[in-house]
């Protein structure tokens, strides 16, 4: 896609690095109050476990049974000291994402204790509980308009790329570019407004984004969506848990 030259290389170079957080980047920057209600639900529980280091997985499946802290020792022992900077960066993104906590134990040792909730939602999601069965991937109804993968896929690669049009100025297909879109792009420093014309203009943090391939470009612009839900009177608890759902479905079931 030609891209107009408002900016040169230059600029673009010099302007600030866009980060792409992954899940687990983003889930830690979430307030503790928010993650603790994100655990009430198995889904997240699940699908939080699945983005964790291997590591991580292994804790969380050794302590998954048992009630008590385990001392922060024994757990070190778990592994050999070849691979200490493992166990360290494991317990961190434990800790980070509140899957456990320290807790002092009888004699004043520290130890290690899943959270309670997220301990009893993975359970139930292990056993196949929790989840929505219309979202993952249950028996539906027969659908006299169902689209087939093909469909849907060049279906929504059409309408990504009317968002990347309308970023480089173009108009081709931009029509069905909304004003949540807009309002994201803006919100994320993706475009901008200079009070004289009435249409955003791509910033070099724009042109960064542009030269991302499209599965990041698409989960950075969920996670600007993400950050912008509160403010429009959403939850963000029921969103985060629905694109958690969704995350167990199968493309055209």
């Amino acid at each position: 896609m030609p891209i107009p030259g408002v900016f040169g290389m230059a600029s673009v170079a010099a302007a600030r690095k866009l980060e792409c957080k992954d899940l687990h980047g983003y889930l830690k920057t979430l307030p503790h109050s928010i993650l603790d209600k994100l655990y009430n639900h198995p889904a997240t529980c699940l699908a939080v476990f699945r983005q964790l280091p291997q590591l991580s997985k292994h804790y969380v499946m050794r302590m998954l049974f048992i009630e008590q802290p385990v001392s922060q020792s024994a757990v070190g022992l778990w592994v050999t000291n070849e691979h200490n900077e493992e166990h360290k960066y494991a317990s961190k993104v434990l800790s980070d994402l509140r899957v456990w906590h320290e807790q002092q134990m009888q004699g004043g040792l520290l130890g290690w204790i899943l959270n309670e909730t997220f301990r009893s939602n993975m359970k139930v999601a292990l056993l196949g509980g929790g989840l929505d069965s219309k979202i993952s991937g249950g028996p539906l109804p027969p659908d006299k308009h169902a689209k087939d993968i093909p469909f849907l896929d060049k279906y929504a690669l059409e309408r990504w790329e009317c968002v990347l049009h309308f970023m480089v100025g173009s108009t081709e297909g931009t029509e069905g570019v909304s004003r949540d879109i807009i309002d994201v792009l803006l919100h994320a420093g993706l475009m901008t407004t200079d009070g004289v014309d009435p249409l955003p203009s791509i910033t070099p943090a724009g042109f960064q984004f542009l030269l991302m391939d499209t599965g990041s470009q698409v989960w950075y612009f969920m996670l600007q969506y993400l950050d912008t839900v509160e403010s429009r009177g959403m939850d963000l608890i029921d969103c985060l848990s629905f694109l958690f759902q969704l995350s167990f479905s199968t493309l055209g079931k």
